[in-house]
């Protein structure tokens, strides 16, 4: 697991080696940069040793006679056996890696052997007898890959920061991925908030023309939506009989490591699945890591008895950390782990206990891609409910959130808000229907908060319409609004946070879940064998019922998140007149101070929980001043270190 770069229009030593640089935390093991005079090419590494430590498994990495080279970041799981397919007399190894499996599969097959790899990566492979070169990411988004074309030149990298460490991309800032923003609380993809500044997006590879200096093709390689879906009338038994040894070889897979390996667990099916299979396949106990939450009123958000059931019953060896959530603030910061503006709080959690888990492990297996896969949101009840629901009159909506109006939000979760959400969300139009569902600012009120700079944005659905429009309609609803999860919410949302939060710790992070055959059988499942009266995940709880605690079955779907309701009317709200008094807020022109004071007021006073558009608006303002304006100091080669007491 590393960090790579690099740039096409110079071989500059000083510009490849400070985007390597910013890059450290990534891969602290080791480093190395390849430059091409031929080609005006230049190539960076960041190396996490996983497999093959010895110096080998260097990068850049060559083939035999250097005419296909490879910076490449993430694990591939099924190396060994596509190596046993390359024909061994054409091919030499030098390592044991994984990595010069990619660069010969290349030799053989093209492109086409992009579409072969099983595992999580993003890469830039330089063929240097087609004058190409060739930017490829994983089949579910898993790992990141930005780029942009500036100044005659194609810069690249794992992270935005590169990109800015090169000294050719002068930031700006792109004002329809910023009112993106704030209705999804990340920035949908392949836009980023930099204006010009892409990501490629899962599944795809970009080809380079470096005698032309143009991208000549950006090409999907592998859709799930082409073959899922096909079985309505599938026999629940034949279904949970092909899962349980698929998903079980997933895990045994990703378990291959040459250093430390545990999970991360919680007190849901998803993590308790794969512990429970890692316990079945590994020679010591597993090392389990879990967060404890000790502040009064925390126990919605605590799972603690149900993680140590979990450990109990397969022996594990269980680590706790006892979240410190005394200074909320530090959040803020960590923007620095993006680049980009993120309001999904989730992300502290990560960063803490990626911090926690580093100290012993240098790989952990994590639980996501479960919920989008086979139902676990709360909101696909409403999804399949979604067309009866578009029947109701719309004054009987506005009367029942008339009543709701007068009911106190208690912040110790979402109940309300959600309920809310369902009655002011309903629409002829599906993907604005879901987006007023599951995100947060829809037009009136973003038109309300924020000035534009320039013309009228286009409105946030047509994200959601894109991905929904790709689909055949013989899918049901279920497996419909799942696929654009699967899209959008899990790369540009759960993904993100998870890659950029461990890997500010050179943390591994692997998703079982995530594996593409696990993911092709879950979309031929119809989606009422997931979600039904009996519960969700339910064709998981039926294949896997033997690994599952008794206790845990019961126990309702928390979630991990850090109680942001409350801190918005305490210990963040002060943060609203420090940071952003109203001869600021008008000066920089971004906000509508009076709009920004009345989401406060209705916040204080119970009247709606604005909890994460305040936050937006704070993690928004953080970014902006330490990316645009330079009123916050940035490091572009270090990652901010928050603290946690263990």
């Amino acid at each position: 697991m590393c960090g790579i770069c690099g740039i096409a229009g110079t071989t500059e030593s000083r510009v490849i080696e400070h985007m390597t640089a910013s890059l450290w935390h990534r891969g602290p093991d080791d480093g190395d940069v390849a430059v091409f005079p031929a080609h005006n090419l230049a190539l960076g590494h960041r190396r996490l040793s996983i497999l093959d430590l010895s110096p080998r498994g260097r990068q850049p990495m060559q083939n035999e006679d250097g005419t296909v080279w490879v910076s490449f970041n993430g694990e591939i799981y099924n190396f060994r056996e596509l190596r046993a397919t390359l024909d061994p007399a054409r091919h030499r190894f030098a390592s044991e890696s994984d990595t010069e499996v990619i660069l010969h599969l290349y030799e053989e097959l093209g492109a086409k052997a992009f579409a072969k790899l099983n595992g999580i990566f993003a890469l830039a492979l330089y063929d240097a007898t087609r004058e190409r070169l060739f930017l490829v990411r994983d089949h579910l988004g898993v790992k990141p890959l930005y780029y942009t074309e500036a100044n005659g030149k194609l810069i690249f990298g794992s992270e935005i920061k590169a990109i800015l460490a090169s000294g050719h991309y002068t930031p700006e800032l792109d004002w329809q991925s910023a009112h993106d923003f704030f209705s999804f609380l990340f920035v949908p993809a392949p836009q980023t908030i930099f204006r010009g500044v892409q990501q490629l997006p899962p599944a795809h590879w970009l080809e380079y023309d470096l005698r032309a200096r143009r991208i000549v093709r950006l090409e999907r390689y592998w859709d799930v939506a082409l073959w899922g879906n096909h079985q309505p009338k599938a026999n629940a038994q034949e279904l949970r009989e092909e899962l349980r040894p698929l998903f079980a070889d997933a895990v045994r897979q990703q378990m291959v490591s040459d250093v430390p390996l545990g999970a991360f667990l919680s007190g849901g099916i998803d993590s308790n699945l794969i512990v429970g299979l890692m316990a079945q396949h590994a020679a010591q106990p597993v090392k389990t890591f879990t967060v404890l939450f000790d502040e009064p009123g925390m126990d919605y958000y605590d799972e603690r008895h149900e993680a140590r059931r979990v450990a109990d019953r397969f022996g594990t060896e269980h680590h706790e950390l006892p979240i410190d959530l005394s200074q909320p603030e530090d959040m803020l910061d960590l923007v620095e782990c993006f680049d980009q503006p993120f309001g999904n709080t989730t992300f502290f959690l990560t960063y803490l206990l990626s911090r926690y888990t580093k100290q012993s492990v240098t790989v952990a297996l994590s639980g996501a891609g479960g919920d989008e896969l086979f139902g676990g949101y709360p909101r696909y009840r409403a999804v399949q409910a979604m067309k009866y629901l578009r029947l109701v009159p719309r004054a009987a909506a506005k009367a029942g959130l008339a009543a709701l109006s007068r009911v106190q939000d208690s912040f110790a979760d979402r109940r309300w808000h959600r309920i809310r959400a369902l009655l002011s969300g309903l629409d002829r139009d599906p993907a604005r229907q879901y987006l007023k569902w599951v995100y947060y600012l829809d037009e009136e009120r973003k038109t309300q908060l924020l000035r534009s700079r320039e013309k009228q944005p286009a409105a946030a659905h047509r994200v959601l319409q894109s991905h929904l429009a790709h689909l055949p309609r013989t899918w049901d609803d279920g497996n419909r609004f799942s696929y654009l999860d699967v899209e959008t919410f899990l790369p540009d949302n759960l993904l993100e946070y998870s890659d950029k939060t461990s890997m500010a710790w050179a943390l591994e992070l692997r998703v079982p879940f995530l594996d593409p055959r696990v993911v092709e059988l879950a979309f031929r499942i119809p989606f009422h064998l997931k979600l039904n009266r009996a519960g969700s995940k339910q064709i998981l709880r039926q294949t896997f019922a033997d690994l599952i605690p008794a206790e845990n079955l019961r126990v309702p779907k928390k979630g991990f998140n850090v109680p942001l309701g409350r801190w918005m009317r305490t210990k963040l709200d002060r943060y609203f007149d420090e940071r952003l008094p109203r001869a600021y807020v008008e000066r920089e022109g971004i906000f509508a101070y009076d709009y920004l004071q009345q989401l406060r007021e209705e916040h204080r006073r119970g009247q709606r929980d604005n909890a994460y558009e305040l936050f937006a608006v704070l993690i928004f303002d953080t970014w902006y001043r330490k990316y645009l304006t330079g009123a916050l100091p940035f490091t572009a080669a270090a990652v901010p270190r928050a603290t946690a007491s263990a």
